[in-house]
């Protein structure tokens, strides 16, 4: 399980990429926001409401986690696992959610890198699979080994649901 004790948890991998676990008061969390302001309309935020809700977010690593990509020493990416999704069509846990990778780090393995240690988290506290939502992705999660299982409209867009066995 990813701990966070003390200050974030870090992996490093060859490629120059290390995530983090964050935590409250996590200098990165500003980035996250931002990104998840700006790219999730579906959120209907503000840099300033969704940087108080990353915090709480943070604040309870025991149900959920928030990951952050470091790439050649400059956030990259974020993701989370959480418990449910927001208002979520299916009633399924828990999800991988909230995938952002800054336009100049995409292609360089960010987001798999991301995808891998959401799945890592979720197996780490023995949930058999994991789901996700994604409108324009699929492609990106079917390589990474997810599968469609189900197919909604969510939030007034064609969603595909997605899972993969842990």
């Amino acid at each position: 399980m990813i701990t966070a004790a003390g200050g974030p948890q870090c992996w490093p991998d060859m490629n120059g990429i290390e995530i983090i676990a964050l935590t409250p008061g996590a200098p990165e969390l500003g980035v996250c926001a931002g990104w998840r302001a700006e790219s999730f309309a579906v959120l209907a935020t503000d840099v300033a409401a969704e940087l108080r809700s990353l915090e709480a977010f943070v604040a309870d690593p025991a149900h959920q986690v928030a990951l952050i990509v470091k790439r050649k020493g400059a956030v990259a990416g974020t993701c989370l696992l959480v418990p449910s999704e927001i208002d979520p069509v299916h009633d399924v846990s828990p999800w991988l959610a909230g995938l952002y990778v800054a336009p100049e780090h995409r292609r360089a393995g960010v987001g798999e890198a991301l995808v891998r240690a959401i799945e890592r988290e979720a197996h780490s506290r023995r949930h058999p699979r994991l789901f996700l939502y994604t409108t324009d992705a699929v492609g990106f999660y079917q390589r990474l080994g997810w599968r469609i299982i189900d197919r909604a409209i969510w939030k007034g867009f064609d969603t595909s649901l997605m899972t993969i066995e842990l």
